[in-house]
């Protein structure tokens, strides 16, 4: 039996089996989640502990030592790095390729836990997976009031409403002020009681205790006794006996305050709240962030006057634009590639049936690529766009010769068996090998390979689905369809309309005098080979040549009506004198016509890092492209040389948000680095900056970066034992009072 007679024989399955697949494809098209890349895992985890105040040095024997010792135990990591600044310790953990990350997570947050007994108790740490979720897709500004105000509002009224829209990971609140109550302790009086800082602190801490004390039965109930101590008011602090009927307002003036400011958030130049929304792993961009706007339109109603909830950063905008124009782009190709078909074949049934294998072949291939852990993005859309060229090269292979046959005998079933046969295995085995081109992609490890392995996956799964279909529901649509005598009308349209037969025989005459001449020219060429071969060779040098010409990168130059502008200020710059330098920077932006708002962090930074005082970074947000005359790149070009020659103090590097994020999440901040190693830091030092200059006259570098940064500033106090005993005080009680 022939391939063909089982087809036919069992024809109600196989067009029942198309439809279904066909109307589970579609139906996952519509609920598959949808972003701007792959969903990209890193083999990375990211520790960082914050909290006291002590310099780099301290940090590196205090806090990155013992967190290293109990880190390098965990199961397949292959080496922890730790960067040490004043008040923080940034670890990575790089583990093999294939290591199961989520157990190398739990172990790491146990060896984290077993190794703060170790640490100082002031350290609060952060045990992260590194992964695109740790990085926001949305921003909003909160502005328009008292930077403490606007925190409490943010932390406790948005945060939990956002927090319950699904495919939200987390809710990042970062403000200047967080409020607190502020203990001002009068020395002299303090003298006079016996009593230190600490004591007065210790019977605060003692009297603001909540804890259940205990039950009792009264009149058939049972009670819950706690003592309630907790802070209402300042006066409630003041109103605490710390000793001898002696209050804390006796001998200190309780107030409220804000904690010392540790970093600045701004926006637009006035003080604001960032509010900083990333999504889960699987997490449908696009659908978060429509149910992030709704619910941000319906708060801001609620809003205190002159509060303003501004959207700063929307990465489901540029999805939406990158999804659509890829979209597009595949329709135009559909339609172009069913007008040359028409143009070539003549005849608009046998169009039609070798057409249906475009919509059949997205469609069934989407649910199979959902089905393969794959989602929208540019990578598997562009991969469709690509295979609409060549899913349909086999349908129109088996179309042409089924018309071929047809035209040969008047048994309809007989010309379909003998062509089906007659191409079975050369349409396979030509399809086949461009799945053997494809396929060695998904075998790329890295970062590249993540990218590439969703090209790959979809490309060969849609040439596959293509072959199937061309093999079995084209066959059968070309016997219910085409009938003998009907193949033989070459007509554009049926019905021999006059002006369509006469455009079909100028096109017929237009094709057969361009195979005339193309027979002609190519017998001419065989008849040379030693020409051919020079002229291979002599476009092969010159693609080589211009190989060495043409631009190279990893990720291409996107307008994401977006950039960062990464800062830091030399070593030791106090957080006002900071301030002041990058608000000059942020007012030259702001300056520029295209920008339309920005958003500023100074002792933070975007994603999860240690982050100096001296450093952050500015998102800046761009006019829609239909509404300003310049691009992303040249709004950089001209910004950077304005903040240079206006803060030259000011150490600045602009990057594209997304370009950002992914060098984050590879390990390599920055896209060419140079990293030197060795036992001196003196030495490497002076060897950097001797580098630095030869590097700046390299074309085409911009914001280069030595890595040499200047030292922070420190009083160190020695305290004298001897001396300090002889008052009654150990160095630590004397560091303490300090």
């Amino acid at each position: 039996m022939k391939l063909f007679d089982l087809l036919s024989a069992q024809r109600r399955f196989i067009y029942l089996a198309v439809a279904v697949a066909s109307a589970a494809g579609i139906w996952t098209a519509l609920t598959l989640p949808s972003a701007i890349y792959p969903e990209l895992l890193f083999p990375r985890i990211t520790v960082v502990a914050e909290g006291t105040s002590l310099g780099a040095r301290e940090e590196v024997f205090t806090v990155a030592r013992p967190l290293e010792d109990a880190l390098s135990s965990v199961q397949g990591v292959r080496r922890v790095t730790s960067r040490s600044i004043r008040g923080s310790v940034e670890l990575q953990l790089y583990f093999d390729e294939h290591n199961d990350m989520q157990i190398a997570l739990q172990q790491a947050q146990q060896r984290v836990t077993q190794a703060r007994e170790a640490l100082p108790p002031a350290v609060s740490m952060a045990v992260e997976r590194l992964s695109p979720s740790v990085f926001p897709i949305l921003s909003y500004n909160l502005e328009g009031g008292d930077p403490a105000a606007l925190y409490d509002l943010a932390l406790y009224q948005l945060r939990p409403a956002l927090s319950r829209v699904p495919g939200v990971g987390r809710v990042l609140v970062q403000g200047s002020a967080s409020r607190e109550v502020e203990v001002i302790a009068d020395p002299a009086r303090l003298a006079a009681m016996g009593m230190s800082y600490a004591d007065v602190a210790q019977e605060i801490s003692h009297s603001l205790a909540v804890d259940a004390v205990g039950r009792i039965t009264r009149s058939y109930s049972q009670y819950l006794v706690v003592a309630d101590q907790e802070i209402r008011s300042a006066d409630s602090v003041g109103s605490i006996v710390i000793g001898n009927g002696v209050r804390v307002r006796d001998i200190a003036r309780v107030q409220l305050g804000t904690a010392d400011r540790v970093s600045v958030i701004a926006g637009d130049g006035r003080p604001a709240v960032l509010l900083n929304i990333t999504r889960q792993l699987g997490g449908n961009t696009v659908a978060i962030a429509d149910s992030i706007a709704r619910i941000a339109a319906t708060l801001s109603k609620s809003l205190p006057p002159g509060v303003r909830l501004v959207p700063v950063y929307d990465q489901a905008a540029l999805v939406r634009d990158a999804l659509s124009s890829v979209r597009d782009a595949m329709l135009t190709g559909a339609v172009l590639a069913v007008l040359v078909l028409l143009v070539f074949l003549r005849n608009a049934r046998v169009t039609a049936i070798a057409a249906s294998s475009i919509p059949l072949t997205l469609a069934i291939t989407v649910g199979l690529m959902a089905r393969l852990g794959q989602t929208f993005n540019l990578m598997t859309l562009g991969a469709m766009a690509i295979a609409i060229g060549l899913v349909i090269d086999d349908a129109i292979v088996i179309t042409e010769n089924i018309v071929r046959h047809m035209r040969l005998t008047d048994d309809r079933a007989r010309a379909i068996r003998d062509a089906m046969q007659e191409l079975l295995w050369p349409v396979t085995t030509s399809t086949l090998t461009t799945v053997v081109v494809f396929a060695p992609l998904s075998l790329l490890t890295g970062v590249v390979g993540q990218f590439f392995s969703a090209l790959a996956i979809t490309l060969s799964v849609a040439v596959l689905v293509s072959l199937v279909l061309a093999l079995t529901i084209i066959p059968l649509l070309a016997e219910a369809v085409l009938e003998p005598e009907q193949v033989e009308s070459e007509d554009v349209v049926p019905g021999r309309v006059p002006a369509a037969r006469r455009i079909g025989g100028a096109i017929a005459r237009g094709f057969e005098a361009l195979a005339n001449a193309y027979e002609r020219s190519l017998g001419a060429a065989l008849h040379r080979p030693r020409a051919l071969v020079a002229g291979a060779l002599g476009l092969l040098v010159v693609g080589v040549l211009l190989q060495r010409v043409v631009g190279s990168g990893f990720l291409p130059e996107m307008d994401e009506g977006a950039f960062v502008v990464d800062f830091f200020t030399p070593g030791g710059t106090p957080l006002g004198e900071s301030d002041r330098q990058v608000n000059i920077a942020e007012r030259i932006l702001a300056s520029e016509p295209e920008v339309a708002g920005t958003s500023r962090r100074l002792g933070a930074e975007l994603g999860l890092f240690a982050t100096e005082q001296n450093r952050g970074d500015i998102v800046v947000r761009l006019k829609p492209l239909g509404s300003r005359s310049r691009s992303s790149q040249e709004v950089i070009d001209d910004a950077r040389v304005k903040i240079n020659r206006a803060v030259p103090r000011l150490h600045i590097e602009f990057v594209q948000i997304l370009s950002d994020v992914i060098n984050d999440l590879a390990g390599a901040a920055k896209p060419v680095e140079i990293k030197l190693f060795g036992s001196q830091l003196d030495t490497l030092e002076h060897y950097a900056q001797a580098l630095t200059p030869k590097m700046q006259a390299i074309d085409g570098v911009e914001d280069l970066y030595s890595g040499v940064s200047e030292p922070a500033s420190e009083l160190h106090l020695d305290v004298k034992g001897p001396e300090a005993q002889k008052i009654g005080l150990d160095p630590e009680e004397v560091a303490s009072e300090v």
